[in-house]
This record gives structure tokens, sequence and C-alpha cells, in this order.
């Protein structure tokens, strides 16, 4: 059971923040978009630049509402990497993380991405870490 799902991204000063906002949105189902609670804080860069993180919280139901819209938009090899690489991404407190490329998810495209520019995903689900097939099958891995 997916308990909680868990979104930020970094918003630089030399990034729009309205399209940094579309490109977290974009990760929600419609019906959800609307009524999204985003949350800022602001933090220094490494070269001393202000940053803005953008995050939003979604609980129960609606994080897996949330989860099954992400899995559905991913394509099936990177479905397929998720699933592969399992132990990198799932860690031992039960904790799911994907990495989204944040300028494929502003056009509505998702894409994991090993790069810095990314829209962080943290899934929180109840079950132990060596009941893999039942991880699958919450997260539609296959």
């Amino acid at each position: 059971m997916i308990s909680k799902v868990s979104i930020s991204l970094i918003c630089h000063a030399t990034e729009d923040q309205s399209r940094v906002e579309q490109a977290l949105l974009n990760l929600l189902p419609e019906g959800m978009r609307g009524s999204a609670q985003l949350k800022y804080a602001v933090a220094k860069g490494h070269h001393g630049n202000e940053i803005r993180v953008a995050s939003l919280e979604e609980e129960g139901s609606a994080a897996k509402s949330v989860v099954d819209y992400i899995t559905k938009l991913l394509p099936p090899g990177d479905l397929l990497r998720l699933r592969d690489g399992v132990d990198r991404y799932f860690d031992s407190r039960s904790t799911f993380f994907m990495r989204l490329d944040k300028q494929k998810a502003f056009s509505g495209q998702l894409r994991l991405s090993d790069s810095d520019d990314i829209i962080r995903v943290k899934i929180s689900v109840q079950l132990h870490k060596g009941d893999r097939s039942k991880l699958f099958q919450i997260l539609n891995l296959g």
C-alpha cells in the first residue's frame, strides 16, 4: 500500500517559476492540479545564489492516484529500468525513489533522468523490502 508521495524540485533564479510549477503539476492527474498545495522553501545554491524548492505531498488514496498517473505516463523502457534496478530505487525504510526530467515534465512527458535538473519523487510504501512482487504490483511495474 502507498502511504505517501512527496514530490520536489528546485527552481533556480534564472528559471520561470510558473513553468517550473507547471512541470511539477504535470505529475498529478488533471483533476488534482487545481487543488494542489505547493510549498516553497528558500535556500542558497552551491555558488551562493538563491534557489527555491517547491514541494507537495499527498497521502492515502490521493498518493496512490499520483503514483498510478506517473507510472502510466512513463515509457515502457523506464518502467523496465525501475523494475530491473529496484535495489537502486528502493531503500531499507520502504521508500521508492524516482528522478524525473524536469524539462520533459513541463511538456507533459515523463522520463527518468540521472541529471541534476530533475523532479524528485519519493514514494512511501507499507511493505517489507524483500517483497518485490508486491512492490511491483503496488507501483504498476508489472
